[in-house]
């Protein structure tokens, strides 16, 4: 497989965080023979991905930040403040917002968002009313339609009802996969996620239903790697054993309805003393720095009543970008 890099390569400048460029890794569209195929596990090796680099930013767009992802040209990052629960099209250096949109009224809670290679567009889950939703958005920030999320059957109950924190699109098979947050506090649906749930993209309908290996606390976002071969999750969740939060792995190069995917490890996220909000898919450069391709977000939410809040981020680099 290769990669013509003087067409996905887009150039940002030098931004204050030190990012020069988002490459098709990161969610461009891509041409079909780009595309891994077949169904080959590929370890992408996560106990050994190293953090190389850090950016933190304060602005009207980091507001309850919930999550970003990017098309390779622009992020586009959810701010679910209240009262401005809003998505925003930003460079990739953050230094300048193009644009933003509303959420859909009556929208409780927005979250982590994914970008659609293959549609070209965005979608945000939505809570707040039963069906949750899935809102989708064009690259122009233009709402292209309102998606609710359903069982087996049309009109049926979601079986993570009112719980949908992330959202993260798989090219492999076409569909938006989601899971409950996971609160430990909790004895209801919400306790723990023990399985992910794929969902057709216009119609909202269940397709596939994926148990994981063990029980996962406090998603917030996720994301697929290479050709939808692996898929990762960021936890809020401080492990008792290490006191660390983290991003795991699993294996989703033949994920199957019904079947346990196996899990690759997991990697602690570095210095994660705020609210991890989302992982991110996205070859960047840098100045004075490794590429990176994975990038994790957090949220510093005890900033004081009515300013913006800090978001953090941790960009690691991987030994084998083309095998996550």
């Amino acid at each position: 497989m290769s990669w013509n890099r003087r067409e996905i390569l887009k150039a940002a400048g030098k931004a204050g965080a030190g990012a020069l460029a988002v490459s098709a890794l990161g969610g461009m569209e891509r041409t079909a023979a780009a595309t891994p195929t077949g169904n080959v596990p590929s370890n992408p090796r996560i106990s050994e991905w190293a953090h190389a680099k850090s950016s933190s930013h304060e602005a009207g767009w980091t507001d309850q930040f919930q999550g970003m992802c990017t098309d390779g040209a622009y992020w586009y990052i959810v701010s679910n403040a209240e009262d401005n629960q809003r998505l925003h099209k930003l460079s990739l250096d953050f230094r300048t917002t193009y644009a933003s949109l509303s959420a859909p009224s009556g929208s409780g809670h927005i979250g982590a968002p994914t970008y659609d290679s293959q549609r070209r567009q965005i979608y945000v889950p939505v809570e707040g009313a039963e069906p949750e939703l899935i809102w989708k958005v064009t690259r122009g920030l233009s709402t292209a339609g309102i998606v609710p999320i359903a069982g087996r059957t049309p009109g049926s109950h979601a079986p993570q009802r009112w719980k949908f924190p992330w959202m993260a699109f798989n090219p492999r098979d076409g569909l938006v996969y989601s899971s409950v947050f996971g609160d430990p506090e909790r004895t209801d649906i919400d306790k723990e996620a023990d399985r992910i749930w794929g969902y057709d993209r216009d119609t909202g309908i269940l397709k596939k239903e994926i148990p994981l290996p063990s029980k996962v606390y406090a998603i917030q976002g996720g994301t697929f790697g290479n050709g939808g071969r692996n898929l990762y999750l960021a936890s809020d969740y401080e492990e008792a054993a290490n006191d660390r939060k983290h991003v795991y792995a699993y294996d989703f190069s033949s994920a199957t309805d019904g079947v346990p995917v196996r899990t690759w490890g997991k990697v602690a996220v570095p210095d994660a003393d705020d609210e991890v909000e989302c992982v991110v898919f996205a070859h960047l450069s840098w100045h004075g720095a490794r590429d990176t391709h994975i990038s994790i977000g957090l949220l510093d939410d005890t900033v004081w009543s009515g300013a913006t809040d800090n978001v953090y981020f941790r960009h690691l680099a991987v030994p084998s970008p083309l095998s996550i």
